[in-house]
């Protein structure tokens, strides 16, 4: 019995010692050898790189449009805002496509050479500078030669915002971006109504990779203000943050907002409609 009890004895205190070797190997320090991976994001079938050099370096194509010397109500700006956009989007990288003060058919023309473009994708933006007009719920983009006596014209003399979001819905585009700076006071007064003032609210275009961005100078329904400098209240802080390094579109439209309404004491508040889910850089560093 006695053996038997020092038998027991050495395999308990043995085992114990053999746990507690277990325990303590368990107890060292963990390393992990740990690999870097690409910088990379897959959204929806198309792999970006978040490396800087790809915004740099993707193809962008802008449509400008800036009319302003109207029969019916002149705009002292527009042409100006259209011209410095322009040459901003130039300095980024952007092949431009510039219209001043167009006619409904070289409006019409610049909407198919700008589909052609972008039908390449990358970048796609729109700007237009001038007079908007939204009739029945429809906006209406004005050519400077626009003859319009009655409401019934408007659709054969203007041009359709929603033709130029078409165009770029059926684009190869990683992300489009449209800007209105669109929303003056009607000039049509004639057969205006109060509920129709500035241009109404539109759904971003469908069919980007990434999303799309619509922007406008003032919330849907009220009219921006065309400015007492050489750019419009709206256009003249748009430069500037496009001019910001490191900012993503929808910090350079925020940006824009906060400055446009403070600015204008709460009167003026950009408005943007956004289905984005990549990133586009105007400025890198």
């Amino acid at each position: 019995m006695q053996r038997l009890f020092l038998i027991c004895s050495y395999i308990f205190i043995t085992g114990y010692g053999f746990a507690q070797q277990i325990i303590k190997a368990q107890s060292k320090p963990a390393t992990f050898n740990i690999l870097p991976v690409k910088d990379t994001t897959t959204t929806s079938s198309i792999s970006i790189t978040t490396n800087l050099e790809f915004y740099k370096n993707e193809k962008k194509t802008a449509l400008v449009i800036g009319n302003g010397n109207y029969k019916n109500g002149p705009l002292k700006n527009a042409v100006n805002d259209a011209l410095d956009v322009a040459t901003a989007l130039s300095d980024k990288g952007f092949k431009v496509i510039l219209k001043q003060n167009a006619s409904r058919m070289d409006m019409r023309e610049a909407i198919r050479e700008f589909g052609s473009e972008i039908s390449e994708g990358g970048v796609g933006l729109f700007y237009y500078s001038g007079h908007g007009i939204q009739v029945d719920g429809v906006n209406y983009l004005v050519p400077i030669d626009a003859n319009i006596e009655m409401k019934a014209e408007v659709a054969e003399e203007c041009i359709s915002a929603s033709a130029v979001l078409r165009v770029m819905e059926y684009s190869n585009n990683r992300i489009n971006v449209i800007i209105l700076d669109a929303c003056r006071n009607n000039p049509f007064r004639s057969f205006s109504r109060s509920d129709e003032k500035g241009i109404t609210k539109m759904d971003p275009p469908k069919g980007a990779k990434q999303g799309s961005i619509i922007a406008f100078a003032t919330a849907p329904g009220d009219v921006a203000s065309d400015g007492e400098g050489r750019n419009g209240l709206y256009t003249s802080k748009l430069l500037k943050y496009i001019n910001t390094p490191s900012l993503t579109l929808e910090e350079v439209f925020k940006k824009v907002r906060i400055d446009v309404s403070t600015e204008s004491a709460g009167r003026q508040i950009p408005w943007e409609n956004n289905s984005l889910t990549g990133d586009f850089f105007f400025t890198i560093k």
